[in-house]
């Protein structure tokens, strides 16, 4: 959801190079990996922490090429999932940020704007996972937000 509001044409960034197998200079295995994993979350790292990490500190690219599945799923397998997806929860932080600003300034319009984008992005994310099935169908957002 980089471009929606937006007329601009694109999203200029990096891409990962298709990638197959383990490469040579990956040590662990898939099991001490997958462990890896758990140990991160139970730490309270979010997935993309927990790639990062990865990817920094053990020097695995991707644990989909590595292991063969992807974070998300090994977390799922171990039920260690969370509740709420991690893009959805970053997107409410951010909504939540935004109105506690707007309540110190009430004359920002930019903000006022920029809140109302960031929850029909909510509403459009909300819709989007009870269909797949990764929300229950009676999952109602806060309106105390």
């Amino acid at each position: 959801m980089a471009r929606m509001h937006t007329r601009k044409r694109g999203r200029s960034s990096s891409h990962r190079i298709y990638d197959t197998g383990k490469h040579e200079w990956i040590k662990q295995s898939d099991d001490e990996i997958v462990e890896l994993i758990k140990q991160m979350k139970s730490e309270k790292m979010s997935k993309s922490l927990i790639g990062i990490r990865l990817r920094d500190q053990y020097g695995i690219p991707g644990t989909k090429y590595v292991v063969g599945k992807k974070i998300s799923t090994i977390l799922r397998e171990n039920g260690i999932e969370e509740d709420v997806p991690e893009d959805l929860y970053f997107l409410i932080n951010k909504y939540k940020n935004i109105k506690k600003h707007l309540a110190l300034n009430k004359k920002d319009t930019h903000n006022t704007r920029s809140k109302d984008l960031i929850m029909a992005k909510i509403l459009r994310l909300i819709k989007y996972y009870k269909r797949k099935g990764r929300l229950p169908s009676n999952w109602k957002l806060e309106r105390s937000l």
